[in-house]
């Protein structure tokens, strides 16, 4: 992927044979390309590009030594991607053997500059070690993954290909989506290296003027959906939430915001009551079951929307309900 900067060699190339740059028709992908100042201005490289839904733009290169080069044609590529309505990736190229901190915070500066809409993604492209171990390479992407992600609030994609990450480059990074160069494959049909089980973009063509890239998405719109901004579910507010409740409570949260507490209350009847993170308002209590239970029950939420309630009967039975829908219903 990087093409430009003096001394370093596009290591991609080195262990693949590269593919050809024909468009290929795969269900359930959009094509999109990735340039930097090696393409020149959007003038340039438009016509070559041809029928794209997408695009990524090279942006900054924090290189050792503290050299900081800012790619001369990102403004114009960024501009051109936004006015032609495509998708927008906007990408660093990594140096292990610098600091995480100031590679994200000299990317971050560039990007206020430029602009970075909720829809827009961002990505790592790691290709070199500066001479590091694997183990070190992997901590410093990591390092700058979680950086990335906490300072933009949303997931970085992780750029890279097969044998830098055979060789152990990228053993901590399989929780980010994967973009893999893998011109040696049919487009779509990338070696997946570990620590990796799927890829997420596939760039299947290094040859020429420009690189080709298909997007595991649909449309665009689920591109940015799965790359753009995280939604970041409001707090509940805090005050007196009533209730008959006696004893101890007990709660429990999904990774969306919503709230499910629990009590024993009135009439030995376990209570319960939500809150909603898509409106961000509690309901109110209620009763999920009839019969009568002894003690304080118990919570526990997982993935999307799941969940199980405990309780005990004066029987010495334990009761179980379940939820699928985030505490609305349980049965």
């Amino acid at each position: 992927m990087n093409k430009f900067c003096p001394g370093i060699v596009r290591s991609m190339a080195t262990d693949q044979t590269e593919g050809t740059a024909a468009p290929a028709a795969v269900p359930n992908t959009i094509h999109g390309v990735d340039v930097s100042s090696f393409q020149g201005a959007p003038a340039m490289w438009s016509r070559e590009a041809g029928a794209i839904k997408w695009a990524a733009v090279k942006v900054t290169e924090l290189q050792p030594g503290n050299v900081r080069y800012v790619n001369p044609d990102a403004a114009a590529d960024w501009a051109f991607v936004a006015k032609q309505k495509l998708g927008r990736i906007a990408y660093l190229f990594g140096h292990p053997s610098v600091s995480a901190t100031e590679t994200v915070s000299f990317f971050q500066t560039e990007m206020k500059t430029l602009g970075l809409a909720d829809t827009d993604g961002i990505m790592l492209d790691l290709e070199v070690t500066d001479g590091l171990q694997p183990a070190r390479v992997s901590s410093w992407a990591g390092a700058v993954m979680a950086n990335l992600k906490k300072t933009f609030h949303r997931t970085p994609i992780l750029y890279t290909f097969i044998s830098f990450a055979e060789a152990g480059n990228t053993a901590k990074l399989g929780g980010y989506p994967l973009w893999i160069s893998d011109p040696s494959s049919p487009p779509g049909k990338p070696v997946v290296p570990a620590p990796w089980k799927r890829w997420t973009i596939h760039q299947y063509s290094t040859s020429g003027a420009i690189d080709r890239d298909l997007a595991r998405f649909a449309t665009v719109a689920a591109m940015e959906k799965a790359f753009g901004v995280k939604a970041v579910p409001p707090k509940p507010a805090k005050g007196d939430l009533g209730g008959t409740i006696s004893g101890s409570v007990t709660a429990a949260r999904w990774t969306n915001g919503s709230i499910v507490i629990a009590g024993l209350g009135e009439g030995g009847r376990v209570q319960v009551r939500r809150f909603d993170a898509a409106t961000g308002k509690w309901g109110v209590w209620w009763d999920p079951a009839q019969n009568q239970a002894v003690g304080a029950p118990g919570l526990v939420a997982w993935g999307n929307g799941l969940g199980q309630l405990f309780y005990a009967t004066a029987k010495g039975n334990v009761v179980e309900l379940a939820t699928e829908d985030f505490g609305k219903s349980w049965q």
